[in-house]
């Protein structure tokens, strides 16, 4: 990803404006950074909704303007998720971030980007009646190496349609998915993409949507749930995604490493049913695979607090 400054990403923030034609009318944008793409001076988008067919569906003005609030905001602040400005810009305090959470409607906040715009351009043009000599020639090298880079980006443009992009389609597809409560569909958008390509936000959706869809109680589910977000470790998004890929060792591996005995619980649960459920395993070591499962299970059943309901022999 090409690293903006903050005047870049204000003009990047600008051409925003462009999606508010979508505003009550059949077409819903799904409001994403990854799903923007910049041709020339134009933004595309790679997946939109159309009322109630293809989610996003329709939303109120007041949804449109959250959403488009956090975008813009996702934009001027790319160390922050889009996911945590939309529910909210508490953890910004600029005044900048003050104005746009105070704007009543699109309008305001174009206008307030606009005026940033104008502001940055005059220290802009403070800044370049000072530069030196010196910097003159740094420029000049600069702009070699940036010659060599667009040939090397050319080249690499090939993989990146080829590759890339299919990934980040899948990715926006699993998102609108998501947003829909569409947990099967988020899973199978992403059967075949490498966990370890997934982004921090894709793991926790796909962790989320494995939850919603395996067999727990709704109290345990709520009790999982309360304990993840975006900002879980990485191993306790991994954990659920394993746990639905069926890579049960894995899984076993993590809980062991994180010491979870809610989580030990669930996959030896799992390690039982799916030992039990096999047929072309040898009587001998299906036997004393079950009796090893089962001793785990009734270990960490007979915990203080740990539900054993999940017990599969009860």
């Amino acid at each position: 990803m090409i690293k903006l400054d903050f005047y870049q990403r204000l003009l990047l923030a600008q051409k925003v404006n462009q999606l508010c034609d979508f505003m009550n009318g059949p077409i819903q944008p799904l409001f994403h950074p990854d799903n923007l793409f910049l041709f020339g001076e134009e933004i595309f988008l790679a997946h939109r909704g159309f009322m109630q067919v293809i989610a996003p569906y329709t939303v109120t003005e007041n949804d449109f303007l959250k959403q488009y609030r956090a975008l813009v905001l996702a934009i001027l602040y790319p160390n922050l998720s889009y996911e945590s400005l939309n529910g909210g810009s508490e953890g910004l305090t600029d005044d900048l971030s003050k104005l746009l959470h105070g704007a009543k409607n699109v309008t305001e906040i174009n206008q307030i980007i606009s005026d940033q715009i104008e502001t940055q351009k005059e220290i802009r043009a403070t800044e370049l009646r000072v530069v030196s000599r010196k910097n003159y020639f740094i420029f000049k090298w600069g702009s070699l190496l940036f010659s060599l880079s667009t040939i090397l980006f050319a080249l690499l443009t090939g993989n990146y349609a080829f590759y890339q992009l299919p990934q980040i389609e899948r990715s926006v597809d699993a998102q609108a998915k998501y947003i829909a409560k569409d947990y099967a569909g988020v899973l199978t958008a992403l059967a075949d993409v490498s966990p370890s390509l997934f982004s921090q936000s894709i793991k926790y959706i796909v962790a989320v949507s494995v939850i919603q869809l395996d067999h727990l109680t709704s109290l345990e589910k709520t009790a999982i749930l309360n304990q993840l977000s975006q900002e879980s470790s990485e191993n306790r998004l991994l954990y659920w995604i394993y746990i639905d890929r069926n890579n049960l060792q894995q899984a076993l591996d993590i809980a062991q490493n994180i010491g979870d005995e809610q989580y030990l619980l669930h996959v030896y649960t799992k390690l039982y049913l799916t030992v039990k459920m096999n047929d072309q395993m040898s009587g001998e070591k299906k036997q004393k695979l079950l009796k090893n499962y089962q001793e785990k299970i009734s270990q960490y059943s007979k915990k203080p607090g740990e539900n054993k309901s999940e017990n599969p022999t009860k």
